[in-house]
């Protein structure tokens, strides 16, 4: 009891220590402030510029019901060579238009059913609105036979929107790229912390009290649980920010119209549903991947100074797996043998598995598989780099690096 104590005091001490400085201020603040200047940038600049308008087709089982409206309003919003439901559909399908209107005429009254994956514009809705009533004032006039009050002769409008898939793996060019960049982003961020939190203990006295009341395999754990506590803690905070940010957005009038047209909300929730469940497992155990081997590099090297060359290798190690995610992120490319047995391999795994079950290209038991392997890693590194690790900490000399790591 007394062990596991001692443990948990090594892991709540880092997390309070990172918690507490300034540079986890700027760890949650700064990507927030990124994303928020880049949105609002793309915002002012489409209402500068005079960003396009939506393109929509309306159509009509009677062409002479459609057609008037679609040639007026050609040069802004209705792209008239659309003349048929059935075009309009699959031009839909295909992300040519934003949405299409059917309008139909069933015992005298106009009937129009917009279609469409965000809500339709106002203006063009303003506009559409205008015209419906101008035909069912023209119809109803021409036809003697109608006894309807006019109450009952307003057209009806009906906007049918339909959801956007939850699966990226449907387009996933932006959206993979997207949570891979995440992901490469916390791991970065997290292993540079975990080489300067290591480094900034080397060679002191305290290190030498601590290692004679607890092992150095369970302070070494210590020391990568409170910083993997603290990457669960800036998701957390990540979260509840934006979630609060976006709801509170979507009741600002000025905003509104800006989040329909860019799907902004079902884009995000997107995101945050593809790193839930056993995918979020992979990225909490690719930070402690590697934040153990950043940890490492850093418990090789005298001054803190020296923390950024000693980790080097593992971030070229980053990037090459950030290279080879985007490059193959294609459902097809997924499906290749040689990204099928990288997802297998520790360090890759984290961030092409998740990708694979994205796009439903592996199955269960490859996941389970992948995972056992990289839990596997993660253990016998721990184990293997904290048996060393009382050693590393306590050297004190002045060869480089890489020949402390030679002999280590």
């Amino acid at each position: 009891m007394k062990r596991m104590r001692k443990f948990a005091i090594v892991a709540w001490h880092t997390f309070c220590k990172q918690v507490k400085s300034w540079s986890f201020v700027m760890l949650i603040l700064g990507p927030l402030l990124i994303v928020a200047v880049t949105f609002g940038t793309v915002y002012f600049l489409s209402n500068s510029l005079g960003a396009t308008e939506d393109t929509y087709a309306v159509v009509s089982n009677n062409p002479n019901v459609s057609k008037p409206f679609a040639k007026a309003n050609s040069k802004d919003y209705v792209d008239d060579t659309i003349k048929t439901v059935s075009i309009a559909k699959k031009s839909l399908q295909n992300d040519d238009i934003d949405g299409y209107v059917d309008i139909e005429v069933n015992n005298g009254r106009i009937q129009a059913d917009y279609f469409g994956t965000k809500k339709i514009d106002p203006s063009f809705k303003k506009r559409l609105v205008k015209y419906l009533k101008q035909l069912q004032n023209e119809r109803s006039k021409k036809d003697s036979k109608l006894n309807l009050s006019q109450s009952n002769l307003a057209p009806v409008l009906s906007e049918h929107l339909q959801k956007m898939s939850a699966s990226l793996g449907e387009n996933p060019y932006l959206s993979l790229s997207t949570i891979f960049v995440i992901m490469f982003v916390i791991v970065g961020i997290y292993t540079n912390i975990a080489a300067q939190e290591i480094a900034a203990d080397k060679g002191t006295k305290v290190i030498e009290v601590i290692f004679s009341s607890i092992s150095a395999v369970k302070y070494f754990a210590g020391k990568i649980t409170g910083i993997l506590g603290l990457a669960v803690f800036q998701l957390l905070i990540w979260l509840i920010i934006g979630a609060s940010g976006l709801v509170i957005i979507r009741h600002i009038p000025l905003f509104a119209s800006f989040m329909a047209k860019t799907n902004l909300l079902a884009y995000a929730k997107a995101i945050v549903q593809s790193l839930l469940g056993i995918r979020l497992v992979y990225l909490l155990l690719g930070i402690v991947l590697f934040t153990v081997l950043a940890a490492y590099c850093g418990a090789v090297v005298k001054r803190t100074e020296d923390t950024s060359k000693a980790t080097q290798p593992v971030s070229y190690f980053l990037y090459l797996v950030l290279f080879i995610g985007i490059a193959f992120s294609d459902i097809s490319a997924l499906k290749n043998p040689g990204m099928i047995v990288l997802s297998f391999i520790p360090g890759f795994s984290s961030f092409i598995m998740p990708l694979r079950l994205i796009t439903k290209t592996a199955t269960n038991w490859e996941s389970a598989v992948s995972l056992l392997i990289l839990i596997g890693c993660i253990v016998f590194l721990v184990f293997s780099v904290g048996k060393s690790y009382k050693r590393l900490m306590l050297q004190n000399d002045n060869r480089p690096f890489w020949q402390k790591l030679k002999k280590s």
